[in-house]
C-alpha cells in the first residue's frame, strides 16, 4: 500500500478541485499543481525518488533483460519564468484524481477530494481557488511500470486539500462595472463554469506520514 503523503505550503496552480475537468476524460479528473521553492521541496522529491527508484528495481529483479532500456521519472518539474525563460528555483507538483472509478465488476463509484480550510473546515464548494493561493496538499504516491514506453514512475493521487490562504480568481463578468439599462433574463443568461480530515494532528507529519488513486 502507497504510504500517505502531505506537501509543505505551496502555491496553487490551476486547481479543478470541485468540479472534474472533463477536456480529457469524458468521466472527469480533479487536478491541482502545488509549486514550491526548490530547497523546501527536496524531502519530498527524495522521498518520491525512492520510490520510483524501488519499482524501478523490482521490475529489473523480475526481467534483467530491462535494466538498460528502462527508463525513470518523478512527477516533478522545474518552474521557468514565462518572459526570460529563465528557471525560478521553483519546483512544480501535479496532483491529479479520477472523478469515476470503472471497476473490472462492471460498477462505477464516484470520488471526490475533500477540501479544508486553514481551521481544517471542510469546505464543499462555491469557492474559486485562483492561482498563488497556498494550500497544502495530501495526496498517495503511486509507483507505476507503464510496458509501452519501458518506463517507471509515480503518479501522485490527490486526496484532500487545504487552503491557507485565498486568492480566489475572478470570473469574466467581474472585469465590468455595473451600468443602467439591459437586464437579461434568467433564459437568457448561461452560466459560468466554476473553475475526510487529513489535516490534523493525526500522525501526517513534513511529508510523509508513518503510515500508509488517480
Amino acid at each position: 500500500m502507497a504510504n500517505k503523503m502531505m506537501t509543505i505550503k505551496g502555491n496553487a496552480m490551476w486547481a479543478k478541485v470541485f468540479e472534474p475537468d472533463t477536456k480529457f476524460d469524458p468521466n472527469g479528473i480533479f487536478t491541482i499543481n502545488v509549486q514550491m521553492p526548490e530547497e523546501e521541496a527536496a524531502q519530498m522529491c527524495e522521498q518520491l525518488e525512492q520510490l520510483a527508484q524501488e519499482r524501478f528495481n523490482q521490475e529489473v529483479k523480475r526481467k534483467p533483460a530491462l535494466k538498460n532500456s528502462l527508463s525513470m521519472s518523478t512527477p516533478v518539474s522545474p518552474v521557468y519564468d514565462r518572459e526570460t525563460g529563465d528557471a525560478t528555483g521553483d519546483v512544480e507538483f501535479k496532483f491529479k484524481l479520477k472523478a469515476k472509478i470503472n471497476t473490472k465488476a462492471g460498477d462505477v463509484y464516484d470520488q471526490k477530494v475533500a477540501v479544508f480550510d486553514a481551521k481544517r473546515k471542510p469546505i464543499e464548494g462555491g469557492v474559486n481557488i485562483g492561482n498563488g493561493s497556498t494550500v497544502k496538499v495530501a495526496f498517495e504516491p503511486i509507483p507505476y511500470m507503464m510496458a509501452a514506453t519501458k518506463s517507471v514512475g509515480v503518479s501522485l493521487r490527490l486526496k484532500a486539500v487545504q487552503v491557507i490562504d485565498l486568492v480566489e480568481y475572478a470570473t469574466s463578468s467581474s472585469i465590468f462595472d455595473e451600468e443602467d439599462g439591459y437586464e437579461a433574463t434568467t433564459a437568457d443568461v448561461t452560466p459560468i463554469r466554476k473553475e475526510e480530515e487529513p489535516f490534523a494532528d493525526d500522525g501526517l507529519q513534513g511529508a510523509m506520514a508513518a503510515d500508509g488513486d488517480f
